[in-house]
């Protein structure tokens, strides 16, 4: 059933088994795994059916110390959350990602690889995706030839599934349909009622002045990697006091994917690379994708002491210094927003950008419409890097309220030192296998100094961390079955309880926890 906040419950909300704040990938994920059970199930969404400009302003906030987007167009507020936007790309994280790893800060996961295996699998289904195989050899009828370095002892060949799936349209008519699930749209929470170690409801107060509290056994937060921590920070008188920060932790370890174009892989001979594209695994309408990378060999990782990369092409018609000029690169952006692909509104300042070089934007576009696939000398690379979960990263609360009188957040966000340094390092090694391959070499698209390196860097807009995962409350805030520490029934899950995040987009491991902790919770509400 699919009720609305702004038109108030019709009389005292009833009370549920559980309550799920957010219905992004990891609320709708955790929700459809009690439907048509006993159990009954409320899902809360802060947003309505779509994006909507006043409910999208609840997610302004501060950023500080670093280069960053501005808060509201990093995440969505709508049923689905940010997979509106999502691009759609699939990857488990690594073995490796689960273990300890001391020189760049990782302590690990409190569970292995395999005890996400069969999670993975079934995230396959919830996302649209082919078969849970990652084996490039497997998709070897549907990927394009022409591989690199095959057989490099330094750079593997992998692959990445790509469904770009909006949640909300997807499971509309489940959810709809379904008879002890009710999703409750335009009810932004304000905190969580805590007494003596138990949460015994969630605050609701709608943009028209409309509050309640609903009531549950278990309330578990799916709200982001930021709004988790902010709505946890939120539910006490001080952050001190906050659910799960004896410690001090919520907030804390934010980390994201950092993004850069190095440069250009110039070609002896010339190749269409084609295995870097995506390709549909069926004929049928809407049929997944999957497409080819190539990242860092475990061993390599280990000896080196590096954190986990990938590489991959761009179109072959963005393989021109056009593409990478800011004019060029602000109206793509804008271009993003109007075709919903990036969240909506707050145009302008790209369109500022781009007005400065009307003639570059033209020529890119020409380009965009007369360059097709093929072969060619010159390719755009793309990287996509993991960075350190560090301790003084994080979010808080800012002294600026919303409409709703909350704090609004407050992001921390450096790359560190190590993050760079490792940039450069692995894309020299990259420069080196393709030379020693004979396959041809790098072109640096800047000075290969720190400054530019950073300067150069895009975040993914993956918020991981702030509310992490171990088993020990003095090291993270949730347990290993997602519970808050010092809390007997609230429970956070998504990004936000990564440990570490490797390099692979987070949501096929977000939506593996969620149905993870359905697991759990299936098991602790019945006894």
């Amino acid at each position: 059933m699919i009720l609305d906040a702004h038109k108030g419950f019709g009389g005292e909300p009833s009370r549920y088994d559980i309550c799920i704040v957010g219905a992004g990938a990891a609320g709708i994920s955790l929700a459809l795994q009690f439907d048509g059970t006993p159990l009954r199930v409320c899902l809360l969404e802060a947003g309505g059916s779509a994006y909507e400009p006043a409910t999208q302003r609840l997610f302004e906030g501060e950023v500080v110390a670093g280069r960053y987007p501005a808060l509201r167009d990093t995440r969505l507020g709508a049923f689905g959350g940010s997979t509106n936007v999502w691009a759609g790309w699939c990857r488990p994280l690594e073995p490796l990602d689960f273990e300890p790893r001391e020189w760049c800060s990782a302590g690990g996961w409190p569970f292995g690889f395999d005890e996400l295996r069969p999670y993975y699998a079934r995230a396959h289904d919830m996302c649209g995706l082919a078969a849970f195989e990652y084996d490039p050899e497997h998709w070897a009828g549907v990927l394009g030839p022409h591989k690199l370095l095959t057989g490099d002892a330094t750079f593997t060949n992998n692959t990445f599934h790509v469904q770009a799936q909006n949640f909300g349209h997807r499971y509309h008519q489940r959810v709809e349909r379904s008879r002890n699930i009710d999703l409750v749209l335009h009810a932004p929470i304000t905190g969580i009622r805590l007494e003596r170690g138990a949460c015994t409801a969630v605050r609701i107060r709608t943009l028209e002045g409309y509050e309640c509290a609903i009531g549950a056994d278990y309330i578990v937060l799916a709200a982001g990697g930021i709004e988790n921590a902010r709505l946890l920070l939120l539910s006490a008188e001080s952050p001190a006091g906050a659910p799960g920060n004896a410690h001090g932790l919520v907030g804390r370890y934010f980390a994201d994917h950092a993004y850069i174009d190095p440069g250009f892989l110039v070609l002896r001979e010339r190749a269409s690379l084609d295995f870097y594209r995506p390709w549909p695994v069926a004929s049928s309408r809407g049929a997944s994708s999957v497409r080819g990378v190539l990242s860092l060999r475990r061993e390599v990782s280990e000896r080196e002491r590096l954190m986990h990369a990938a590489f991959f092409f761009h179109p072959r018609y963005e393989s021109h210094r056009l593409f990478a000029s800011d004019e060029v690169r602000a109206f793509l952006r804008l271009w993003n927003k109007f075709k919903r692909r990036a969240v909506p509104g707050a145009g302008w300042p790209y369109a500022r950008r781009a007005a400065k070089a009307p003639h570059r934007v033209v020529l890119a576009m020409a380009r965009k419409l007369l360059v097709g696939n093929g072969p060619a000398h010159r390719w755009r690379l793309r990287a996509m890097f993991e960075t350190a979960f560090r301790f003084d990263n994080r979010v808080t609360l800012s002294d600026e309220f919303d409409r709703l009188g909350r704090r609004r957040a407050r992001l921390e966000w450096q790359l560190g030192e190590t993050d760079i340094e490792n940039m450069r390092r692995v894309t020299r090694l990259f420069d080196q296998a393709v030379r020693e391959a004979g396959v041809g070499h790098l072109e640096l698209a800047f000075p290969d100094q720190p400054s530019d390196w950073r300067r150069a860097t895009e975040s993914g807009l993956h918020h991981m961390g702030t509310t992490r995962m171990h088993v020990a409350a003095r090291q993270g805030v949730v347990d290993e079955n997602s519970r808050v520490h010092g809390t007997s029934n609230l429970f956070v899950t998504g990004s936000s309880v990564f440990p570490s995040g490797g390099y692979a987009n987070p949501t096929l491991t977000i939506v593996a926890l969620a149905l993870r902790l359905a697991d759990h919770l299936k098991g602790v509400a019945s006894g």
